[in-house]
């Protein structure tokens, strides 16, 4: 499969930032019931916003959201490709033309049983060690947020996913539909 550049961005949610949402958006952060959970998600929309406005040449505000069957996000009335994920104090953006892409982002917790959450979702040839088991997991992941499927639903083998560079402690993929993804770091806002 042919590679296909894939912008991705990583974003500390820690930093403090003024909050640029809607007032729905607003709204949705509010509804969390935990300070430092909707900090998280007020920061990651925002910066969301920020970085696509960039690629749009226009304010990020302007921008409007839909949703797919499953919640995959996408742009009204543009057909930038992008997808979101944030997991303890960073997020992670990815960003194509055209190319349906999908990213996922997971702090290592040792207390998790992720080998028995993948299983679930009928991942086989498991690999040892939490590290390698959190990345399959953020593979599988990235792939099913490709393809805006439900997370049980095996994802077709055209979805390739990759590895990406994360914050210690994490571990992070890319996937496109039809295409191998190939990272370009591009910071972080």
């Amino acid at each position: 499969m042919a590679l296909v550049p894939v912008d991705i961005w990583t974003i500390s949610l820690t930093a403090p930032r003024p909050a640029i949402l809607t007032s729905d958006e607003l709204a949705c952060a509010a509804r969390f019931h935990f300070l430092q959970d909707r900090e998280h998600w007020t920061a990651a929309h925002t910066a969301l916003r920020v970085i696509l406005a960039r690629y749009l040449k226009t304010l990020p505000l302007d921008l409007v959201f839909t949703n797919g069957p499953h919640g995959k996000p996408a742009l009204s009335g543009h057909q930038l490709e992008f997808n979101l994920s944030h997991s303890r104090g960073w997020a992670m953006v990815a960003v194509c033309p055209t190319t349906p892409v999908g990213i996922d982002l997971e702090a290592i917790r040792e207390k998790v049983d992720i080998a028995k959450l993948l299983a679930r979702t009928g991942e086989t040839n498991l690999p040892a060690g939490q590290q390698a088991l959190f990345q399959r997991w953020t593979e599988r992941e990235a792939r099913t947020k490709a393809a805006g499927s439900p997370l049980l639903q095996q994802p077709d083998a055209s979805i390739l996913a990759v590895p990406i560079t994360a914050p210690q402690g994490f571990a992070a993929s890319v996937a496109l539909v039809g295409a191998t993804p190939q990272p370009n770091y591009c910071g972080s806002v």
